[in-house]
């Protein structure tokens, strides 16, 4: 099996859309960003129990060597601390408030382990590991022992890609075309350069040539509905592109959609 068939084969049995012709995985963004307090467990969970196929989700590494769930590489925007994640302790991370930030019903929320997700997504749903800062064999060796490489996709940079197909070569990585590559021709330049499996971007910088263009090189199309993109119309023009992923901070709103389409 070649091409992108073979890539949709490796990670449709994720797709709570499997009885459509094209499935189109829903990604909640930081976790369902509009839901809860981004990257933490209690938003995650809403997540899934919406039947979401992924929730995506940024990693750092901790001074000592932890990995935990953490977008900015402060702390200050999400939590009541301040600082680096880098120059601190999983310790120092675990005393700190990560969601009262969001509502006073989620006071107490903790920073979360990328293990303790790993546990939480089992079984239960994908996840699009945005990886912000991090030993790559490290984080591979992670997800290889939770036996979740069948559940997981990896963002990354194409310089990184290299790196992550020798630690995990099971591993889906994706990445997002430059502005020189969004044009006719360049995505299969892109991927003849880059084994990537997925290619991003937000909605905006695609059309549905450049989808099809990435099909015919193995590879899926998941976009980023985000900001002013993250609307039920932006949403349609994803679906008749031909993507096969949509990315936003409402998967909820998606999820309805896609139901009424016939689609979920």
């Amino acid at each position: 099996m070649s091409g992108w068939p073979a890539v949709a084969a490796m990670l449709l049995p994720l797709v709570g859309a499997a009885a459509s012709a094209h499935p189109i995985a829903v990604i909640a963004h930081r976790g369902g960003s509009a839901l809860g307090p981004e990257n933490t467990l209690a938003c995650l969970a809403q997540s899934i129990a919406l039947g979401v196929d992924y929730v995506e989700v940024d990693v750092r590494e901790t001074h000592d060597g932890r990995f935990v769930l953490m977008h900015d590489g402060t702390v200050d925007r999400t939590t009541d601390g301040t600082g680096a994640v880098a120059d601190q302790t999983l310790a120092q991370l675990r005393a700190l408030d990560a969601g009262a930030w969001f509502a006073p019903g989620y006071a107490g929320q903790r920073v979360p382990t990328l293990g303790e997700v790993l546990g939480l997504c089992r079984d239960r749903t994908g996840i699009y590991l945005d990886h912000k800062e991090g030993s790559i064999p490290r984080l591979a060796r992670l997800v290889r022992r939770t036996g979740m490489l069948r559940q997981v996709v990896v963002y990354d940079g194409p310089q990184e890609v290299a790196e992550w197909k020798r630690a995990a070569p099971a591993l889906p990585v994706m990445i997002s075309p430059d502005e020189a590559h969004r044009r006719p021709g360049g995505i299969t330049e892109l991927l003849e350069r880059v084994p990537a499996d997925i290619l991003d971007g937000n909605v905006a910088e695609w059309t549905a040539e450049l989808v099809a263009e990435a099909h015919a090189q193995g590879a899926l199309v998941y976009v980023d509905n985000l900001g002013f993109t993250d609307t039920e119309a932006w949403f349609r023009k994803a679906i008749e592109m031909g993507v096969d992923g949509i990315q936003t901070d409402h998967p909820d709103r998606v999820i309805h959609l896609l139901g009424a389409m016939g689609q979920r």
